[in-house]
């Protein structure tokens, strides 16, 4: 991969999990349920780790001028939650069935471009993410279901995903 392609793509994921961790905070801490600002703030410092380890792995050489490169993967980050509606249900809805998978697909893409011995860092950097967004569904999903009907959670779905569609990580 192209340094410059690789310092990219490593500034998106600084920006969007520094961004996703913030506003999980903002989340938990307008939260009722006790379990669910739990989980919200352990996802939200789990994605602020993600995001110092994305960010040591940016390249520093003042010709990439990597701090320019951190800035959101495409229009509509930024307005994801401030425009989510405030029940419990919904905010699990977003985080699992929108920006997990999203996440989880732009880091297989990216591993699978990543070479074996130049960028070996970000290959074991995406294992460890990959990894922890894996448990980190998993606890979501757990939560979800003692939250929300099958059928309630394909309507929200489905209307984010018509919603969100234009995402990409």
């Amino acid at each position: 991969m192209m340094i410059e392609d690789l310092t990219d793509a490593l500034g998106r994921y600084v920006w969007l999990q520094r961004h996703l961790g913030e506003s999980l905070r903002f989340w938990g801490n307008s939260e009722d349920d006790g379990a669910v600002t739990v989980y919200l703030h352990e996802v939200a410092r789990r994605f602020g780790d993600h995001s110092s380890g994305w960010e040591a792995l940016l390249a520093d050489s003042l010709a990439l001028d990597a701090a320019e490169r951190v800035r959101a993967p495409s229009p509509g980050w930024e307005e994801l939650f401030r425009g989510a509606s405030t029940g419990t249900s919904d905010r699990l809805v977003i985080l699992l069935h929108v920006v997990l998978p999203k996440l989880r697909a732009s880091l297989e893409r990216f591993a699978g471009q990543l070479g074996d011995v130049a960028e070996a860092a970000e290959a074991r950097f995406c294992a460890i993410v990959a990894e922890d967004l894996r448990a980190i569904e998993e606890r979501g999903r757990i939560l979800l279901d003692e939250r929300a009907t099958v059928p309630s959670r394909r309507r929200m779905s489905a209307r984010l995903g018509r919603r969100l569609a234009d995402l990409s990580c």
